[in-house]
This record gives C-alpha cells, sequence and structure tokens, in this order.
C-alpha cells in the first residue's frame, strides 16, 4: 500500500472541456510579474493582467498530487479521466484567460512523507494545485500551504479543511454527510431512537470527521454510536465488525478504504450476520463488484455521497458519459470521473473569475474562490456556495446502492436532499 521511494514527476497535458468560456481578452492580453503595471499599449486606462507562478503568456501550470498506486488508485483514475475530459475540450475551445491549462502529476501512493517531499519540488512552480488526495497527505501539507497561500483543491471532504482560505472542498462534508445518512437512516424506519449503530473508521481526519457528524446527529435523534477505529493498513475487519455485533448493532457506518469496507460488508453476510451498511463516499469502487463480496455488497451496503452516480440521467453526468465513452471506450467508469470533471468546472470558474478581475496570482485565485456564491455543476455534484467561509459549501447528497448492471456500479436510491439537521448544522469559526 505504501512505497518508500519517491515516484518522478510526470508532466501531463491535460487538454480540456467547456461550460461557458468568459470573454476576458481585454483583461488577459498582456502580462506582467509586477502587480499593478500599466499595459504599454497607448491605452492609459488598460492595466496589465498580474501572474503568479506557473503562469506564461500562453499556459497555466496546476499541480496534481494523488494517490496512483494506493488505496485509492481507483478514485485516483476516475478523477485523472474527469479532469482529462474536461480540460481537453476547454483548452480546445481557448482555455481561460487565452491561455491552456496543463498539470505537473506526481503520485505519493498514499504515502505523507512521499506527498511533503513533491510538494517541495512542484509548488515554486504551480500557480495552484488542482488535486490534493488524501487526508493524512493534506494534514501533513497544511502549514505549507498556508504560509505558501497556494490554493489547493482537496479531494477530502473533511470539514476541518474549512478554516484554510486556501483549500477548496468539493461538495457536502464527511460530517454532513452522516448526519444526513443517519436522519435518512430514522426517516425510512431502518432505526429507532435508542437504538445503537456501528461505526468503523479510519484514525484520522477522514474517518473523524465523519464519525463528528454521526456522533452529532445520533445525540439529536436518541440513538448511540458504537465506534470501532481502524488503521489504513488493517485488510480483514473481521474483529470490528464482531464487536459490533456483539454491542447490538444492526446498522454499521463506513469511513474506510473500499477495499476495507467490502470486507466489513463481506465479514457480515459470512458469518450471518444480520447487518447493513452504509458508507461515506469514499468507500466504494465498481471494480469491487469484479470481487467476491459483489453479492454482499449489492445485498446489504449503500453509499451516501454528493456526487451523482455514472449512471445518472442528470444534464451533467449525461455530457461527461458521452465523452467518456468517446475518449475512454472499454474502460470501467467510476462516478469519480464525475467528481474530476466537476472539479475542472469549478477550477475552471475560479480561473476565469480571477482573469476577469485582472489577477492570474495566488491572492487573486483566492479572491475569486471565496467570491462563488451558486457553483452549479448540471448535477455532477450538488450547487455549491463559497461565499460563507468556514461552512459546508453543499449540505444535499444523494444515497447510492452498488449494482453491477450498470456503468460505474451505481444507482441512486435517494436523489439530492439534505435532512433539517444538515441544514441547519453549523461549524464554529
Amino acid at each position: 500500500m505504501f512505497r518508500s521511494s519517491v515516484p518522478p514527476v510526470r508532466r501531463h497535458a491535460l487538454v480540456g472541456l467547456a461550460a461557458v468560456l468568459v470573454v476576458v481578452a481585454a483583461a488577459c492580453s498582456t502580462k506582467t510579474d509586477e502587480p499593478s503595471a500599466t499595459a504599454d499599449s497607448g491605452d492609459a486606462s488598460a492595466t496589465a493582467l498580474e501572474t503568479g507562478p506557473g503562469v506564461t503568456d500562453d499556459t497555466i501550470t496546476l499541480g496534481v498530487l494523488t494517490d496512483q498506486s494506493g488505496p485509492f488508485a481507483g478514485a485516483s483514475k476516475g478523477i485523472a479521466q474527469g479532469r482529462q475530459l474536461f480540460w481537453d475540450a476547454r483548452n480546445a475551445d481557448g482555455g481561460v484567460c487565452d491561455r491552456s491549462v496543463e498539470f505537473t502529476v506526481s503520485d505519493h501512493a498514499y504515502n505523507a512523507q512521499n506527498a511533503t517531499t513533491m510538494y517541495a519540488d512542484m509548488q515554486p512552480n504551480v500557480l495552484a494545485f488542482d488535486e490534493l488526495l488524501g487526508s493524512p497527505m493534506i494534514d501533513a501539507l497544511r502549514p505549507s500551504i498556508d504560509r505558501d497561500s497556494v490554493l489547493t483543491m482537496a479531494v477530502s471532504f473533511s470539514s476541518s479543511l474549512l478554516d484554510s482560505p486556501n483549500i477548496v472542498v468539493t461538495g457536502a462534508t464527511y460530517d454532513i454527510e452522516m448526519i444526513n445518512a443517519i436522519e435518512w437512516l430514522m426517516d425510512e424506519g431502518r432505526i429507532r431512537e435508542g437504538d445503537t449503530v456501528g461505526h468503523i473508521y479510519l484514525e484520522g481526519d477522514y474517518g473523524e470527521n465523519a464519525l463528528a457528524g454521526a456522533q452529532y446527529a445520533a445525540d439529536e435523534v436518541g440513538v448511540e454510536i458504537a465506534a470501532q477505529k481502524i488503521q489504513p493498513t488493517d485488510a480483514d475487519l473481521t474483529a470490528p465488525v464482531t464487536a459490533l455485533e456483539d454491542a447490538g448493532a444492526r446498522v454499521v457506518l463506513l469511513t474506510t478504504t473500499p477495499p476495507q469496507a467490502a470486507s466489513a460488508v463481506a465479514v457480515a453476510q459470512a458469518n450471518g450476520l444480520d447487518m447493513t451498511f452504509v458508507g461515506s463516499n469514499p468507500t466504494f469502487s465498481p471494480a469491487l463488484l469484479a470481487t467476491p463480496a459483489a453479492g454482499a455488497l449489492q445485498a446489504s451496503y449503500e453509499m451516501v455521497s454528493p456526487i451523482a452516480p455514472y449512471a445518472s440521467d442528470a444534464a451533467g453526468p449525461t455530457s461527461v458519459r458521452d465523452a467518456f465513452g468517446t475518449t475512454f471506450a472499454g474502460e470501467t467508469p467510476t462516478h469519480f470521473v464525475l467528481y474530476g470533471y466537476a472539479q475542472g468546472e469549478l477550477m475552471a470558474q475560479i480561473l476565469e473569475t480571477a482573469c476577469a478581475n485582472g489577477a492570474l496570482t495566488r491572492t487573486g485565485l483566492q479572491e475569486a474562490f471565496q467570491s462563488l456564491d451558486n457553483v452549479d455543476t448540471g448535477g455532477l455534484v450538488a450547487a455549491m456556495d463559497f461565499s460563507d467561509p468556514g461552512q459546508p459549501p453543499a449540505r444535499e447528497v444523494r444515497i447510492l446502492k452498488p449494482d453491477a448492471s450498470v456503468d460505474g456500479g451505481l444507482v441512486e436510491v435517494q436523489g439530492l436532499f439534505a435532512s433539517p439537521l444538515a441544514v441547519d448544522f453549523r461549524l464554529h469559526s
């Protein structure tokens, strides 16, 4: 799962796809590294575009630190495919600010030490990080990100990241997911006041943020949480599943890796335990439907997620699905393709806004990001509002269920909704 050597940095020029190109040619026609230079064009009112690291006259370079060979490699691949689909079309349509957007990509293999070394090499040469995957890596790099004021799109949904002005969370956070899940389970009659609900969670920010949401909702609706903490290296979840059976839990929340989720569900089925499971959004990969756990997952596992299933017939997913079929014919799609595409749309809006404001700089990106109050991705993820710093950008989620008969392996059980508890939930600033 972990690699001790640092993989070489690879440069990918992933060109992109496109929603709406904001015409900013006047603002983008001249480049300078000085904060308030004036274009020498004979027009005294024309001011030059301020630029930061990774910006040239014809390119904008963004960094990607991801997991191509560790436990979340499946998610990483889907995100990369979505990113490529978006930027292929966007760059073909003129890019952003008369510049093409390119990417420098490194595989940290879900190893924080690797990520720290790679970040140090990459940071001076990129305007922003289009992807930083994994809570341990984000935890390790957060002081550097804030010191360098480099906008970073986290592939993490932890609400603990929201107090950083430099970290972008796309969609509902892990705590919001679990708050919605518990109230939905109550509404469905799957749990009742006084019941014990299990929660198997990974040590670290990912698991602990989800657990905090579950505990908040449990206190509000009158159920008990029986928690079992695990490590990323734990492969056999017999012990925590058995402990939760002994505690009387019939519904178990999962905030784990996909293989760990499959282990928990398969263990319960193999031992004849009357348990159902609801997982955080990173707990599923359609690759699991080609394993011996497939039957158990389809019978007793559901997932709560702000990301649409790949098979959704909404406008955004349908468009991405058509593009995927052309570009990646024969490959297995995942819902993370939609997430990667949505990340592209969000980054494009940030870059466009910064350019229109006259500053393709790190400060300019931060200001542009915090000004966005209605980011609509056509149903790829829930609509997002980033104008309320410190609060989740979205509160709506879906309930999805594995189904090997559909592309992407997931079908929708419950469409976008936000429970009353999730709507009212406020994080301390």
